[in-house]
């Protein structure tokens, strides 16, 4: 992947309020990068507009990129060979083997995961537990959750977020 192709991963993750079955439709249409140009510029239909409306002029890919490589992590697609398209079976616009698992309208795999660690996505999301919240979580509720993570990775069982919060 090219940094091109990464940079414009990186905003269209960012750019509307997941699952946003527009964007992943012109993502799928048109590409990454001329998907992230059209939102940009706000040259998408009217339903994609309003749902990117609030961020499309906000473009922090690269520095968000150079914080996540220097965490040792990493961004991944669907175009990687790790992606966990079993994991997103559930989802609607989920496909495993090259063929849709199911069509559900309200949800859809993520366009992209920040990842931090070494270990592979396909192998370790098979022994996986998501945390889950609040963006206005209280400082015993983010205790729990560190505390509750932490006991989960020193078991070897790879930990979710849905990034409301970042640390």
């Amino acid at each position: 992947m090219t940094t091109r192709q990464t940079r414009a991963w990186a905003y269209l993750s960012r750019v509307a309020e997941p699952p946003c079955r527009q964007l992943a439709d012109l993502v799928d249409q048109v590409g990454p990068v001329e998907a992230a140009e059209r939102v940009r510029v706000g040259a998408v239909e009217a339903s994609l507009a309003q749902r990117t409306e609030a961020r499309r002029e906000i473009d922090s890919a690269a520095e968000d990129l150079d914080l996540l490589h220097s965490r040792g992590g990493r961004l991944v697609t669907a175009d990687d060979e790790e992606w966990p398209g079993l994991a997103f079976a559930a989802f609607g616009g989920s496909s495993f083997g090259g063929q849709p698992v199911r069509d559900k309208a309200e949800g859809h795999a993520p366009l992209a995961l920040w990842v931090i660690g070494n270990a592979s996505l396909d192998e370790v999301s098979e022994r996986a537990a998501a945390i889950v919240g609040t963006r206005a979580s209280t400082a015993y509720g983010e205790h729990v959750a560190g505390d509750l993570a932490a006991g989960l990775a020193e078991h070897e069982v790879a930990v979710v977020s849905g990034g409301a919060i970042v640390l």
